[in-house]
C-alpha cells in the first residue's frame, strides 16, 4: 500500500481510553488506513520513537467567527494540538447579518468578547447575509484546522429585528422569522444554536447584549427548532447553579431531545454551589435528557501586564502614562517623583469597577490573588507575598518585575475555579466535557487556548490524577461525542487523520507573550507549547516541531454531512 504519511514507532493512544500500544500509523488520502507494523516507506515520515501518537484535540468552546478571516491557523489553539474547534458560542456570531447592518452584530461582540470593532471592520470581508452564506464563506477559506459553528442568538435577533433587538421583545412574526433562519442554518451545517443569559455580557454602551433582552419563550422557540429537525446542540451561557434556569433547561432538554451545554465552574463566594450544577446534569440524565457541563482545567483568570492591560489603566494619572509608548512609560516609572505619584494612585484609586469579569482594566486588584507568572503549570507567588518579602508595596512589585523583564512579565488574577479539588470533582463527572478555552475572544485579557497542554502537563504528568489514556480520551473522543462530531476524536483505522504527536515528558504550555498583529494593529496574547512534535490535519502535517507548515487541509465541519 502507498502511504502519504507514516508515523513510525510511536506509542498510540486511540482516544477510547484503551491501553496504549506501540505501533506505526499509516495515512493515505486524509484517512488512517493502518495501525501496526508498516514495512513500506511513506511519502512523508515522522519518527515517533519515544513519543505518544493521539487523536487531535478538540476545542469545544471558541470564538473564531471573525478571526478565521485573518488567521487561517486557528491560533493559539492550533499551537496546543487542537485540530478541531467549535466557534459561535454564547450567542456571539457575525452572522446572520448583511454588511449594511454589521455594526448591530458587532455591538454584541465587541465588549462582551473583547474583539475589537476596528479589527473586525478591517479583517472581515462581510460578504454574506444569512448564516448559510457565512458557512459558505468559511468553507472557501484556507484553514489549518477544522472549524464548526453555532448560529448565534444576538446576531440572529439583530438580523430580524434591527435596532429593536437591543430593547424590545420580539413579535410572534419576528420569532417565526428567527426560527426559519435557525432552521436554514442547521440545514446548511450549523452545529447548533447558542445564546447568552448572563448579565455581565454587555455592549460598549453598557447595555445588555441582544440575546439577553429576549424572553425565555423566545429562547424556547428557537431551541425548539433543534428538536423539530432532530439535529444540533443547544449551547447557553448562564448560571448552572440557578434553580430557575435549571428547571427551564431541564424542560428544554426533555422537549427537544437534543444536548444542552453550559459552563460549570467553582465560584469561591459560593463554594458548594457547583455541586448543584452537577446534580442538575445528573437529574436531566435520569429523566432521559442530555445536559453537559463545559468545564475548565484550572483557574479562570485574567492576564494583565504593561503590554496588554493593567487594573490601573482607568486611573487618571495612569491613563496619561498608558497613552505613551512603552519607552516613555519606562522613563516615567524610573523617575522617583513620577513613580511615587503613580504608586500612590495605584494604592488608593479612585477605581471605577464593573461586573464584566474579563475586563481587567476595571477590576480592583486583589494582590493576595494577583500572581506573578513565572511558571505556566505550577503555583506562582502572589504580588502580596513578593511585596512582603521585598518590604515594599504591591504596585512597586508589579512595576519592578515588569521593568526587569522589559515589560514582558505577566500577572494573573483568578475569578473562578480557585479550588483544585473542586476542579477535579467537576472534571471527573460523567456529564462534563473539557470545553472552555474561549479562543478567539478576550484576546488581550485571557489565554486559555493552552487548556489541552496544561491539562496533560499538570493533571496527568505532574499530579498523576488521570492516566494518559484517560487524559487523551477527555480531550478527544469525549468532546467528539458531546458535540456529535462523527469520525473525530479517535485514532483507529478508517478514522479521519487528525492527529497529534507529542513527548509526554515535555508537553505543556509556555509562558504567554503579546503581539500587536491584529488587522487594525490591536494587541493579542500569544502562548506557545512545548513537547509537540507534530500535528496532522486531514492527513497533512500542520505543525512541525513548533513551526507551521504551508498545509491548509482543515475543513468546515457541517453537521449535516
Amino acid at each position: 500500500m502507498a502511504y502519504d504519511l507514516v508515523i513510525r514507532g510511536g506509542t498510540v493512544l486511540d482516544g477510547t481510553g484503551a491501553p496504549r500500544l506501540r505501533a506505526d500509523v499509516g495515512i493515505s488520502g486524509g484517512t488512517v488506513v493502518t495501525i501496526g507494523p508498516i514495512a513500506e516507506r511513506g511519502v512523508e515520515e515522522i519518527d515517533a520513537d519515544g513519543l505518544f501518537v493521539a487523536p487531535g484535540f478538540i476545542d469545544g468552546h471558541a470564538h473564531f467567527d471573525a478571526q478565521i478571516f485573518w488567521d487561517s491557523l486557528g491560533n493559539c489553539s492550533s499551537l496546543h494540538g487542537v485540530t478541531t474547534t467549535i466557534m459561535g458560542n454564547c450567542g456571539f456570531t457575525i452572522a446572520p447579518s448583511p454588511a449594511a447592518a454589521k455594526d448591530l452584530a458587532i455591538r454584541s461582540i465587541e465588549r462582551a468578547e473583547d474583539i475589537s470593532r476596528d479589527d473586525m471592520l478591517v479583517g472581515v470581508p462581510w460578504t454574506w447575509r444569512t448564516y448559510a452564506d457565512y458557512l459558505d464563506a468559511v468553507d472557501q477559506l484556507p484553514k489549518g484546522i477544522n472549524f464548526a459553528g453555532y448560529v448565534g442568538h444576538s446576531a440572529l435577533r439583530c438580523f430580524v429585528m434591527g435596532e429593536r433587538a437591543y430593547t424590545d421583545q420580539a413579535t410572534p412574526e419576528e420569532i417565526a422569522a428567527m426560527r426559519a433562519e435557525v432552521a436554514s442554518a442547521l440545514r446548511a451545517g450549523a452545529i447548533g444554536f447558542s445564546t447568552s443569559r448572563i448579565a455581565q455580557h454587555r455592549t460598549v454602551d453598557d447595555g445588555p447584549v441582544a440575546s439577553y433582552v429576549a424572553s425565555w419563550e423566545e429562547v424556547e422557540a428557537l431551541a425548539g427548532v433543534l428538536g423539530d429537525l432532530d439535529m444540533g446542540v443547544f449551547q447557553l451561557a448562564g448560571d448552572i447553579t440557578n434553580p430557575t434556569l435549571q428547571e427551564e433547561l431541564t424542560n428544554i432538554a426533555l422537549t427537544i431531545k437534543r444536548p444542552v451545554h453550559l459552563a460549570c465552574v467553582f465560584v469561591e463566594a459560593r463554594p458548594e454551589a457547583f455541586r448543584s450544577g452537577l446534580a442538575f446534569l445528573d437529574n436531566v440524565a435520569a429523566l432521559g435528557g442530555r445536559a453537559i457541563g463545559q468545564v475548565h482545567v484550572r483557574e479562570l483568570q485574567n492576564v494583565i501586564g504593561f503590554r496588554v492591560g493593567l487594573p490601573y489603566d482607568r486611573l487618571p494619572q495612569w491613563q496619561q502614562l498608558r497613552s505613551l509608548p512603552l519607552s516613555d512609560q519606562r522613563a516615567a516609572l524610573l523617575d522617583p517623583q513620577s513613580r511615587a505619584a503613580l504608586v500612590d494612585e495605584a494604592l488608593h484609586g479612585p477605581y471605577v469597577t464593573t461586573n464584566v469579569t474579563a475586563e481587567v482594566q476595571a477590576r480592583l486588584p486583589d494582590y493576595e490573588n494577583l500572581r506573578a507568572l513565572f511558571s505556566s503549570t505550577e503555583r506562582n507567588p502572589s504580588v502580596a507575598e513578593l511585596a512582603r518579602q521585598r518590604d515594599t508595596t504591591p504596585p512597586d512589585v508589579l512595576i519592578d518585575l515588569s521593568l526587569e523583564a522589559d515589560f514582558d512579565r505577566y500577572f494573573t488574577q483568578p475569578f473562578a475555579n480557585q479550588n483544585h479539588d473542586a476542579i477535579e470533582e467537576i472534571l471527573r463527572h460523567p456529564h462534563t466535557v473539557i470545553a472552555q478555552s474561549d479562543s478567539g475572544a478576550h484576546v488581550s485579557q485571557i489565554m486559555d487556548s493552552s487548556i489541552p497542554t496544561y491539562f496533560l502537563a499538570h493533571w496527568v504528568r505532574e499530579q498523576k490524577r488521570f492516566t494518559w489514556e484517560e487524559g487523551i480520551s477527555m480531550l478527544t473522543s469525549r468532546p467528539a461525542a458531546a458535540f456529535g462530531l462523527t469520525g473525530r476524536g479517535l485514532l483507529q483505522e478508517g478514522s479521519v487523520a487528525d492527529l497529534v504527536v507529542f513527548d509526554p515528558d515535555a508537553i505543556g504550555p509556555k509562558l504567554p507573550s503579546a503581539q500587536s498583529d491584529l488587522p487594525a494593529g490591536g494587541t493579542r496574547l500569544v502562548q506557545e507549547a512545548t513537547g509537540i512534535r507534530a500535528s496532522v490535519v486531514s492527513g497533512q502535517v500542520l505543525l512541525d516541531n513548533g513551526v507551521f507548515t504551508a498545509a491548509r487541509s482543515g475543513q468546515l465541519i457541517r453537521s449535516n454531512q
